[in-house]
């Protein structure tokens, strides 16, 4: 959609963005000052159509007024088109090889909730063991990524990132120095990142969905509540010294099977971000 946008703003002769748009008399669009590099009609009163040599009078040309206005506001999002067009909206399911034995998965791998009754599973190494976690399927070791987490109305979650090399088989502590860069929320009111000490943070009570960046470029990954498109927190110069992966822990501590507390993957088709993710100074 980005490359459309940029393509469809550009002018059919000079292939630049189109200053002052006008059409000639066959649809053809061009700059303005692009008229004067048009080929003179035989009789001298016109231009030639490059595409399908139809003749256009002065008066025949008219000025796209609205479509120069919208090649402006293309124009002044170009760099939100740019971020677009280098942002990989990830698609991604969860990584039951990882999943702590006390979850339950759901057949499409995008949810998952917390259970009292252990799961019978294959003994793996990468299976988290005892706190109640799973990863994303996906691994990350460069570029910009992006993805969206339905949170709901679940009293109890931790989503963000991890490195890959983290020890799974102890009780986790999430914070930055143990490799964990997440935020989340204790009994639906109090909201904190995984910073040392922990960030306690102000975030909209009716937040349902969560939108990640993760950018390795900048060496930063950021959280946005999308029902507004606020930033909740950004955490910076995080290492690259290890692959992340996605990270999910949903309550643990409500009563059986209560679809409440289910997180989810929700597939991106148009980021949920309004404007560029941006490390808030």
């Amino acid at each position: 959609m980005a490359h459309l946008f940029k393509e469809k703003s550009n002018c059919y002769f000079c292939f630049r963005c189109l200053e002052s748009p006008v059409y000639l008399n066959c649809g053809y669009i061009c700059c303005l000052k692009c008229l004067d590099s048009l080929e003179k009609s035989p009789e001298g009163d016109g231009v030639l159509c490059p595409t399908c040599s139809v003749v256009s009078l002065k008066e025949d040309i008219i000025h796209a007024k609205q479509l120069g206005a919208l090649v402006t506001k293309i124009k002044n999002l170009e760099p939100q088109l740019n971020f677009i067009l280098t942002m990989d909206q990830v698609t991604m399911t969860l990584d039951v090889d990882t999943a702590q034995n006390h979850l339950i998965i759901s057949d499409d791998l995008l949810s998952v909730y917390y259970t009292p009754q252990k799961q019978a599973r294959k003994k793996c190494a990468e299976r988290f063991h005892p706190s109640p976690c799973v990863l994303g399927s996906s691994r990350f070791t460069s570029g910009r990524h992006y993805w969206e987490v339905v949170v709901g109305t679940s009293k109890e979650w931790d989503i963000g990132i991890c490195k890959e090399s983290i020890n799974r088989k102890k009780a986790i502590h999430l914070s930055e120095k143990n490799g964990f860069w997440t935020v989340g929320v204790r009994a639906k009111k109090v909201y904190s990142a995984s910073t040392d000490p922990l960030t306690v943070l102000r975030v909209n009570p009716r937040l349902r969905r969560v939108g990640i960046f993760l950018d390795m470029l900048e060496k930063s990954v950021s959280f946005w509540d999308l029902s507004d498109g606020s930033h909740i927190y950004t955490f910076l110069e995080i290492p690259d010294t290890d692959p992340f992966r996605p990270f999910f822990s949903p309550a643990s501590s409500y009563p059986d099977g209560d679809q409440e507390q289910v997180l989810s993957i929700c597939p991106v088709t148009n980021p949920g971000i309004f404007g560029i993710p941006v490390n808030p100074q």
